[in-house]
């Protein structure tokens, strides 16, 4: 996991920005519509933010593959064990309507499947074995997503 999640967000947004200057023909939203994505890009980065601000106020490693020290349990991790790849992912579907090319919806597409084959098993690895029952409680009763 040498590529962290941010600089794989990063890159599909440049590649969703990429696409629809090369193929403007596959824009399907156009005019004041397409504002109601930086709405959604907000909402998605507020969650990711408000998570992170979780993991430093537990004093919690955030980045993947480092050792975890406290299992957050509080905000939006009552709802999703993964607050700031779901948030990430709606940021990226926002950016997705206000870019408005069709072809730019595969950035939060691809963040998702990544996260959730590459990323997550292993974090969720890692946290079970760190953290036992604690954990697989807390797995029992919060889905991955939503």
């Amino acid at each position: 996991m040498r590529i962290k999640p941010p600089y794989i967000a990063i890159a599909l947004l440049f590649l969703s920005w990429l696409v629809d200057y090369l193929l403007p023909q596959f824009r399907f939203i156009f005019g004041n519509a397409r504002y109601f994505g930086i709405l959604i890009f907000v909402l998605g980065l507020s969650t990711t933010f408000y998570s992170f601000y979780l993991f430093k106020k537990n004093k919690t490693p955030i980045l993947p593959g480092q050792k975890p020290t406290f299992v957050v349990i509080e905000g939006p991790y009552k709802f999703t064990r993964n607050p700031m790849y779901l948030g990430v992912t709606i940021g990226l579907l926002g950016m997705s309507i206000y870019i408005g090319n069709l072809l730019s919806l595969l950035s939060p597409i691809i963040f998702f499947v990544v996260m959730n084959i590459a990323y997550v098993p292993f974090e969720e690895g890692l946290l079970e074995k760190t953290f036992g029952k604690q954990y697989l409680n807390y797995k029992k009763k919060v889905r991955r997503w939503i």
